[in-house]
């Protein structure tokens, strides 16, 4: 509307202006003309000089009179032409505007408007208020306080992309915001520019959409991409694992290939692998880092009475894991012999058959280090460790069985052999 106004007021004050200097360049002509003439004529004929100027003064305020009754009914048709004119051009632009106002107050993206000069806000659409639970009152009181809903975190780069956008044109950001109830929700805000005759960019308008769903879609994703790519390494280590604990049945290999297919999934610092001897004494049968026997106070072959060790005996007896963030808080711990000082701690046993055959004792010195994580993963790898070392037991006895059934086939050879020669040496 107040477009409007001001252009009837241009348009008529251009109109008024033209037709008065039209009418005075008219008048002024006339009256020059008909002096002119009124002149001549009084020299020629010697007329009554009264009733000359008399003449002259009725036959001037008649022509003014004609060509001004002439201009002002043209002034009129075209203030009329210029008022229907007006008329259709401020229908069209409140039908835009109309038009304009019922899509802005029902979309659901914030359509915003700002200077470039100073970045102030002009407008924005009520979804303004459903989107960041700011009024749009506050707004009008401090055009610059959506600065203050942009998170913390992303105010600095937003702002600056803002800045730089009031030069070039152009702003694309996905940020975050912070909602009066400290709820982070997240926008995706794009700018475009309003130019001048000059083609300086005088307004930004855009659009932002609230993306926080789509955005917690796409951390869902990823966030499944990255279990499904950790569930392949392990099952992939898992598969590598099993098939290295199969290829040699001898213990020693089986004990050496345990604990570096234990290293690739669980981050120790020491391990131990204990064999069960009977119902209460366990053996160090392979420990990493390898330890020197002639360097440590401690005598190997080590063995371990479970008894002494609560946690240990817990593990035998429920042949179930056990995992400790920090020692240090457990009242049970008891320091392992030839393990050195453990702050984090795992136990998993080796059970093949419903019979425990040993356990995995794994530590790091750094509390926190270890999770149950990390006992699932080595809880998975003692089921195979487990058929591996009954396999090797089974190798050892079968290797022990068969050496034995060779020295046993010789010497049934050999008495054979000198039963014949017996046999032969007889007199017939």
């Amino acid at each position: 509307m107040e477009r409007i106004d001001r252009l009837r007021r241009e348009l008529s004050s251009s109109h008024t202006s033209k037709f008065g200097w039209r009418i005075s360049a008219t008048l002024f002509c006339l009256a020059f003309v008909i002096c002119v003439v009124a002149i001549l004529a009084a020299r020629l004929h010697n007329f009554d000089l009264s009733s000359l100027l008399l003449g002259v003064a009725l036959a001037t305020f008649c022509v003014v009179a004609f060509f001004l009754s002439r201009f002002l009914s043209e002034a009129r048709e075209q203030e009329r032409r210029a008022a229907r004119a007006l008329d259709t051009t401020e229908v069209s632009l409140l039908e835009s505007e109309e038009r304009f106002r019922q899509m802005a107050d029902n979309i659901q993206e914030i359509f915003w408007m700002i200077d470039a000069e100073t970045r102030k806000t002009l407008y924005v659409n009520p979804a303004y208020e459903t989107i960041t639970g700011r009024p749009r009152a506050a707004l009008k009181d401090d055009p610059l306080s959506y600065e203050e809903i942009i998170h913390p975190d992303d105010r600095v780069h937003v702002l600056l992309a803002l800045e730089a956008a009031t030069q070039t044109g152009e702003f694309d950001e996905r940020f975050r915001i912070v909602s009066p109830s400290s709820e982070e929700r997240w926008v995706w805000v794009r700018g475009f520019p309003v130019r001048d005759d000059q083609g300086k960019i005088r307004r930004l308008v855009g659009t932002a959409l609230d993306i926080t769903t789509q955005k917690q879609a796409e951390e869902e994703v990823a966030r499944n991409l990255s279990l499904a790519e950790s569930a392949w390494s392990e099952a992939d280590a898992m598969r590598k694992a099993t098939l290295a604990l199969t290829q040699d049945l001898r213990m020693d290999s089986v004990l050496d290939t345990l604990l570096q297919s234990l290293l690739e999934l669980v981050p120790y610092e020491s391990a131990q692998i204990l064999l069960l001897e009977s119902d209460s004494r366990l053996f160090v049968a392979r420990e990493a880092p390898r330890s020197d026997p002639a360097k440590q106070a401690v005598k190997y072959p080590l063995t371990l009475n479970v008894i002494e060790f609560p946690l240990l005996q817990r593990v035998v007896v429920n042949q179930g894991g056990l995992v400790l963030s920090d020692t240090k808080q457990e009242q049970e711990w008891r320091p392992l012999k030839g393990s050195g000082p453990l702050r984090s701690w795992l136990c998993v046993p080796l059970v093949s058959s419903h019979q425990t055959l040993g356990l995995l004792s794994l530590g790091h010195s750094a509390p926190g280090s270890l999770t149950h994580e990390h006992l699932r993963l080595a809880k998975s790898l003692a089921i195979p460790a487990a058929a591996a070392i009954q396999n090797a037991r089974l190798y050892e006895c079968a290797k022990i069985y068969g050496t034995e059934l060779e020295k046993r086939t010789s010497d049934l050879n050999e008495a054979q052999s000198a039963l014949q020669r017996l046999q032969s040496g007889r007199p017939s």
